[in-house]
C-alpha cells in the first residue's frame, strides 16, 4: 500500500564519523530527542550536451542532498561530539573559532509511514546553528533551534542514502543501533543467564553474527568500558568475569557490545544476592 501523507518524524539519530586512509567508519549512533522537521532538497547539477542540432546527452549529477533539520534543542552530546565544543572543568560548553564540525551519518524515519521505512544519510555536515531566543509573553511559545545540514555521498562508497522498509530481520531490528551498510552484516544476542552472589559464575553473552570474520570491538557496562583484564572473548562471544560482575549492585545492568562489523547488541544482565 503506498503512502498518501507522511508526518511525524521520529528516531532521529546520529553517528559520527572518522576515516583513516580512505577507510570510514561510523561511532554508535546516539539520539536527538525532540525532532520538529526534517526538509532535503536533491544538490546536484543537470548537464546537458547538444549535438545535431539536438539535446544529444541529457543527465542530472547526484550530489546528495542539502536542507534544515529543526529540534527542540540541540543535545549536548551532538554539541560536543559533532561540534566540536570543548567542555571545561566547569561544566561549561567552549566554541572555538579554529575547531572544524565533524561530518556525521543521520538516522530517522517517520511516524506516519505506512511501511515504516528506517532512513540512513550517510555523511551529513552541519553548520552553526543561529543563537535566538525571544522573552516570555502571556503566551509561551517554545523555540526551536534549526541546523542547515548537507547530505553529500560517502567518501568510500559513495552511497548517499538508504531507506530500509519494515521487516522482522535483524537489520530493521537494530537499525538504530548501528550505521546501516549495504549488506550489512547482523548480530543478534539474548540476555544471559542471572548472576547470583551467592554462587557466581562467569556471564557469558552470546552472541550469534551473520559474519564468519567478526570481532568484538569493545563491551560496555552501562555505559562505561569494560576491561579486556575481566574479559574472554571467543569468536563474537563475551564471557565477564564473575570476580568483576560480583562488585555490581543489584538489580539489572545493560551489556553493551560493538563489533568490528554490523551492528551492536544491547542486553540486560540481572544481578541478585
Amino acid at each position: 500500500m503506498a503512502n498518501k501523507i507522511k508526518y511525524g518524524l521520529k528516531n532521529v539519530h546520529y553517528a559520527v564519523i572518522t576515516e583513516s586512509n580512505g577507510i570510514v567508519s561510523y561511532g554508535t549512533p546516539k539520539p536527538i530527542p525532540g525532532a520538529v522537521n526534517l526538509s532535503l532538497s536533491p544538490a546536484g547539477e543537470k548537464v546537458e550536451f547538444y549535438a545535431d542540432d539536438l539535446l544529444y546527452f541529457g543527465a542530472n549529477t547526484n550530489q546528495g542532498y542539502e536542507g534544515t533539520l529543526e529540534i527542540a534543542l540541540i543535545p549536548d552530546s551532538f554539541r560536543a561530539d559533532v561540534m566540536g565544543e570543548e567542555i571545561d572543568e566547569n561544566g561549561a560548553y567552549i566554541e572555538n573559532s579554529s575547531i572544524i564540525p565533524k561530518n556525521f551519518a543521520l538516522l530517522f524515519e517517520f511516524a506516519g509511514d505506512i511501511n515504516a521505512v528506517r532512513h540512513a544519510l550517510y555523511n551529513v555536515n552541519a553548520a552553526r546553528p543561529d543563537v535566538k531566543g525571544s522573552t516570555k509573553t502571556k503566551n509561551i511559545e517554545p523555540q526551536t533551534e534549526t541546523l542547515n545540514i548537507t547530505a553529500s555521498p560517502a567518501i568510500d562508497t559513495y552511497d548517499v542514502k538508504a531507506s530500509l522498509p519494515y521487516s522482522t530481520d535483524p537489520a530493521y531490528t537494530n537499525f538504530f543501533t548501528a550505521v546501516y551498510l549495504k549488506n550489512a552484516v547482523t548480530n543478534t544476542a539474548s540476555n544471559p543467564t542471572a548472576f547470583s552472589k551467592a554462587s557466581p559464575a562467569d556471564v557469558l553473552v552470546d552472541v550469534t553474527s551473520s559474519s564468519g570474520t567478526n570481532a568484538v570491538k569493545s563491551v560496555y557496562m552501562d555505559g562505561a568500558p569494560v576491561g579486556f583484564a575481566y574479559l574472554s572473548i571467543s569468536g563474537v562471544d563475551v564471557t565477564l568475569d564473575k570476580t568483576y560482575v560480583g562488585t555490581l549492585t543489584n538489580g539489572d545492568h545493560t551489556i553493551l557490545v560493538e563489533f568490528t562489523q554490523g551492528n551492536a547488541v544491547s542486553v540486560t544482565l540481572t544481578v541478585g544476592a
